[in-house]
């Protein structure tokens, strides 16, 4: 007996000490390599990287050299810096590896085992040269056109934006003009700090964090820096280019700090990358600048599994995606791709294996969807339906007509132009969550909420999937001079 057990206890100390020890990559018989090769992994770490701002002001460039361990689920772990660079580069490097956990582990004997792995961060060279360190502010100067220029004798107007350490506004965006031999206030643009509580879109395992959202916009809605949002820690959950309320570009970050989404302009296309949280590409599309009155489409270009599996290419494959709808239930759904565009059959499941709808494409248009929810079967010919106001566009063009009041002191002070108002159209027809996005003052931002807050129950729903349900909706508010 004795024997045995020592036989049998040498066994387990031989195999806990296998699956511990940490091996160099000519002792494997197949190195790590992150999921769908190197080129992933450089990939992840050029559009992650977030160069220190303070390394940018002192003009810093090179590579820090890295090594760690990849763990037997795909994970790195004991990260440190060979070969350093600057200390905030040094760690930002740590972070941004350590962010990857899609590599395949190594094999020796026919199991995953822990093995060393090296990797450089590249840091390109990305000088500020418009800080003023002494005031800890960003300065930009104008000619009278107000075009960027460096020429002192074309000097005319000049911004400065104060920023933190890290290259963050802190304070109201200031423009002053050079008269009588002199800089003179020109104007200002007020910053703003508004505690919120952010919904992550993609996580499985955290619903809302507390962050804050900074923000310099004027009257007209322009922004002058982009919108930040930032967990209460310091890492950025989002930021978004805007010109006046329209976004041209944004990037979506997980809880992590790893990014989720961004989306890019690319020639008259938006083209929008995903990510799986543990930093595998999920999905490269493309489609059209939005237009508020129609649905946009999109085009799927590539996509690939969470383990990195290939399921389209080039437009072309069998999709699946698991899907958060609505009653925030998950689904898993999949189906065919043909140069983009969904064909044939989808299926979507619940994850008790019920079906939860079945659909027919031809080349991206939906021709037929089955609904099974709450035990009943609902058709539909349209996946999503925006808003409408009963009677249609020209209804809603003659009841704002009808209903709006030029107000006196915008007469006066020969005020026009469209005020933007925000509002949700909720499942019954009526509308709530008000919220003025871009108003032009004189009484007629007031006006056109109270317009709009008397539309409530004309409205027909959005609907999805044959169901009613909630939509914001943007609209503008015309005043011109009678």
């Amino acid at each position: 007996m004795k024997p045995t057990l020592m036989l049998l206890f040498s066994a387990f100390l031989s195999f806990t000490a296998f699956s511990q020890a940490v091996f160099a990559d000519r002792e494997v018989d197949k190195v790590a390599e992150p999921q769908g090769g190197m080129r992933f992994l450089q990939q992840f770490v050029k559009d992650n990287l977030q160069v220190p701002f303070q390394a940018r002001v002192q003009q810093v460039q090179g590579r820090v050299f890295v090594t760690g361990t990849v763990e037997t689920d795909g994970s790195t772990s004991e990260l440190k810096v060979t070969k350093g660079l600057h200390p905030l580069c040094d760690a930002e490097a740590l972070r941004v590896v350590g962010l990857y956990k899609a590599w395949q582990p190594a094999i020796k004997e026919v199991k995953a085992v822990r093995q060393t792995f090296h990797f450089s961060v590249v840091f390109p060279e990305l000088p500020v040269t418009n800080y003023d360190s002494t005031h800890q502010r960003l300065v930009d100067y104008f000619n009278e056109k107000f075009q960027f220029t460096h020429d002192p004798t074309e000097y005319h107007f000049r911004r400065y934006i104060p920023v933190d350490k890290n290259g963050v506004v802190r304070d109201d965006v200031v423009f002053e003009e050079w008269k009588k031999k002199q800089w003179k206030p020109f104007f200002s643009v007020p910053f703003k700090r508004d505690s919120l509580m952010y919904k992550i879109a993609g996580e499985t395992t955290t619903d809302s964090v507390p962050a804050y959202r900074l923000t310099v916009r004027d009257k007209d809605w322009n922004s002058y820096v982009p919108e930040i949002v930032i967990q209460t820690n310091g890492q950025v959950l989002s930021s978004k280019e805007k010109q006046g309320n329209k976004v041209v570009s944004y990037s979506d970050y997980y809880a992590s700090g790893a990014l989720r989404e961004r989306q890019i302009p690319d020639g008259k296309n938006e083209k929008i990358l995903t990510w799986y949280d543990n930093g595998q590409l999920k999905e490269v599309r493309t489609q059209e600048l939005p237009d508020p009155t129609k649905p946009t489409e999109m085009l799927v270009i590539d996509l690939w599994s969470r383990d990195g599996k290939v399921q389209v290419k080039g437009g072309n494959g069998r999709g699946v995606y698991t899907t958060k709808v609505q009653k925030e239930q998950w689904i898993i759904e999949q189906g065919s791709f043909e140069n983009g565009k969904k064909i044939g059959k989808w299926l979507a499941k619940r994850p008790d294996s019920t079906l939860y709808y079945e659909e027919t494409y031809d080349k991206g248009k939906l021709v037929q969807g089955r609904l099974w929810l709450d035990g009943t079967e609902h058709t539909y010919t349209e996946v999503q339906e925006l808003p409408k106001f009963s009677g249609g566009l020209s209804a809603l063009g003659m009841f704002l007509g009808r209903n709006i009041k030029y107000p006196k002191e915008a007469a006066r002070k020969n005020i026009s132009g469209k005020v933007f108002i925000s509002f949700v159209v909720c499942e019954d027809g009526s509308l709530c969550d008000y919220e003025l996005l871009k108003g032009i003052g004189g009484g007629c931002d007031e006006e056109a909420l109270r317009v709009v807050k008397g539309m409530s129950g004309k409205w027909l729903p959005g609907t999805e999937r044959g169901q009613k349900v909630r939509v914001k909706y943007n609209l503008p508010v015309s005043f011109v001079p009678e």
